[in-house]
């Protein structure tokens, strides 16, 4: 395996010849740089990113690993399809440190001899003010005009890794110096874009490579090996295991529909999180109908304008189950939608198509942002805030009854997309004192909050418990995946992502829960490192260890038990542990989960002892988890 990195301080490289895939590559500098020693915005907060390097359909991902600005530990963010075109450079992992004296476009070409050249071109030299950045896609437009004539790929972060926490990275497929409409892929969680910019000045990072005819061919030997393998085990054709698979992500022909945006609501049913995560104090009738107006206003529509007409493609790797449903330019999936939707009380598609896109051409993580909105459009509900400080032209409609009919649907939509839109630009480009608090996101912005304005606070009260995240140390945070799922809320070593058990509509006893947790985070890792797509994560892990040997001498189950020992150990010395639930909301979800998912021995015990029971559950949840996982994050 080849892999490089690079000092941006000296614009020197070196190669670092190891057998690692991605995850491991990055943890292992960030242990050996020590990076958590340093700030997280620190020109040493190693950024590092590979390829999955198994030549089969899925297995194409790049794989960024972080210390996170919002979580504060080591995390993990993917990109779909964009490793695809990166083995044209005949690299496998990339590392970068050290910070350019201005912002930065990063080039890496390999070159046909296995030879790697980087180049480094000050933004100003693409006629680029970065003091007037303000739409993601326009700086992304200017790097396909002036790579035109390569056969490239890109990753840019947008203004919101500028100014604050929550940055996120884009990137599209490029065919024929053009964009594949509906292609567009992100790697969000964790704040990935703002370490990419504000501790390395990096604004983008451009690469691509000549064929390599040798390459290419061992390659397709080592395909069909690949191939030959799964068809042993699954009786079929490889093409028919996969679309067998992945049919939630292509097309069901139960749901009629396809993507992650249409089936999750079908699975979800009344339980999708709305107006900021109110779901426990809204009675289920209601919540029924507010599912039904989804199906009507955001599936239905979906379904004409993208699912039927089969505006669908895939991320850049040649995949037949084209995950990635579009409409108007715009690509949809459930989280993002979720997040910037219902989340802010808006049920029709159309006015929640402008929040994403503005989300979006800000560069923002869309599941952090929207989760960050829906908590603002709470305290703006209850008197919290007012308009003004977060720069909205009036308030937000925040009433669970006022949904009566079509007009009401689509009047209030319209209202509260217009003040997320106002929101969103206050909050990026600082325009107010509360606005540039709230772009430290959630929890430290929460904390300012609670001293800013104690006086607006009843005793006992806090800002952030009208919002709900994961904790991490004493103002580590980050927002669950949108699943009202109480594996999503329990202080794991890694939260914001799917290393949980996160099927919504169970509440478990805490060992069976932390026992699912820990299996679902070891095969979540186990992909994850490979570089491998999770849509495909049913048919491969029954085969991935007799494929990997294809590739490497090694124990995927060893790797995965040492990842999270690494990981665990460079966490740990950042906090002693893991941290207790904080919010008071996010309490409430596990709860009245307990009683609407049918436990009621839970959840008499919470009536009882509230907090105690709580912290009993919690405790043996973590603990058991950290248990399978051979680990030390536990509670005392």
């Amino acid at each position: 395996m080849k892999n490089i990195l690079i000092d941006l301080n000296s614009k020197k490289f070196e190669y670092i010849e190891k057998k690692m895939f991605p995850m491991e590559w990055g943890i292992y500098l960030h242990k050996k740089y020590e990076t958590y020693k340093y700030d997280v915005y620190s020109d040493k907060n190693i950024f590092a990113f590979g390829r999955g390097v198994l030549p089969i359909v899925g297995g194409n991902r790049l794989i960024f690993t972080f210390r996170s600005p919002l979580w504060n530990g080591f995390h993990v963010s993917a990109l779909g399809g964009a490793g695809y075109q990166f083995k044209s450079t005949g690299l496998d992992n990339v590392a970068i440190i050290g910070k350019c004296e201005e912002p930065t476009v990063i080039v890496i070409e390999g070159k046909n001899n296995d030879t790697v050249n980087i180049e480094y071109i000050p933004i100003k030299e693409l006629d680029f003010d970065i003091n007037n950045y303000n739409n993601i896609y326009e700086f992304k437009d200017i790097l396909l005009k002036h790579f035109k004539d390569k056969n490239h790929r890109s990753f840019v972060v947008g203004p919101a890794s500028i100014t604050t926490n929550m940055g996120a990275i884009l990137s599209k497929t490029v065919r024929g110096g053009k964009y594949v409409e509906g292609s567009e892929g992100w790697a969000a969680r964790g704040g990935i874009g703002s370490v990419l910019y504000r501790a390395h000045n990096i604004l983008g990072v451009v690469f691509y490579g000549d064929e390599n005819p040798k390459k290419r061919s061992e390659e397709k030997e080592l395909e069909k090996e690949i191939r030959k393998i799964v068809e042993n085990y699954y009786k079929k054709p490889y093409m028919k295991v996969i679309l067998e698979h992945t049919k939630k992500y292509r097309y069901d022909e139960n749901t009629k529909t396809g993507g992650t945006f249409g089936n999750d609501y079908h699975l979800l049913e009344d339980k999708f999180p709305m107006f900021n995560w109110q779901m426990p104090y809204i009675p289920k009738e209601k919540r029924e109908k507010l599912h039904d107006i989804i199906m009507k206003y955001y599936v239905d529509i979906f379904n004409e304008e993208s699912i039927y007409p089969k505006k669908w493609t895939n991320c850049g790797e040649p995949c037949p189950v084209l995950c990635k449903k579009y409409r108007n330019g715009l690509k949809l999936d459930y989280e993002p939608y979720n997040g910037n939707g219902p989340l802010l009380g808006i049920f029709h598609l159309y006015a929640a198509d402008k929040v994403v896109h503005k989300v979006d051409s800000l560069g923002y993580d869309a599941i952090e942002f929207g989760n960050l909105l829906g908590w603002v459009f709470e305290l703006l509900h209850r008197g919290l805030l007012k308009p003004e400080e977060v720069g909205a032209s009036e308030n937000i409609i925040f009433d669970i009854e006022a949904y009566n009919n079509e007009e009401d649907i689509i009047k209030i939509s319209e209202h509260n997309s217009k003040i997320a839109l106002e929101i969103s630009e206050t909050i990026t480009f600082h325009k107010t004192e509360v606005g540039k608090i709230l772009s430290l996101g959630i929890r430290r912005g929460g904390a300012l909050l609670n001293e800013k304005f104690k006086n607006r606070l009843k005793e006992g009260d806090s800002f952030t418990n009208y919002a709900v995240y994961d904790t991490f140390g004493n103002d580590g945070h980050i927002s669950p995946t949108l699943y009202w799922a109480i594996g999503n809320f329990m202080p794991l070593l890694i939260q914001g992502k799917y290393l949980t058990y996160y099927k919504c509509g169970e509440f478990l006893e805490p060992e069976d829960l932390g026992l699912k947790c820990a299996e679902s985070a070891f095969n979540e890792i186990t992909i994850e490192n490979l570089g491998f797509c999770r849509f495909h994560r049913k048919w491969v892990m029954n085969v991935v260890e007799d494929i990997v040997k294809k590739i490497r001498d090694c124990d995927l189950k060893e790797i995965a038990y040492t990842l999270f020992n690494d990981i665990c150990q460079y966490d740990k010395n950042i906090v002693n542990g893991p941290t207790y639930i904080e919010s008071e909301r996010v309490k409430d979800l596990i709860v009245y989960g307990s009683k609407e998912f049918g436990n009621d021995k839970w959840y008499n015990e919470f009536k009882k002892d509230r907090e105690g029971k709580l912290k009993e559950y919690t405790k043996i949840v973590v603990n058991t988890y950290s248990n399978n996982l051979k680990i030390d994050w536990k509670f005392d």
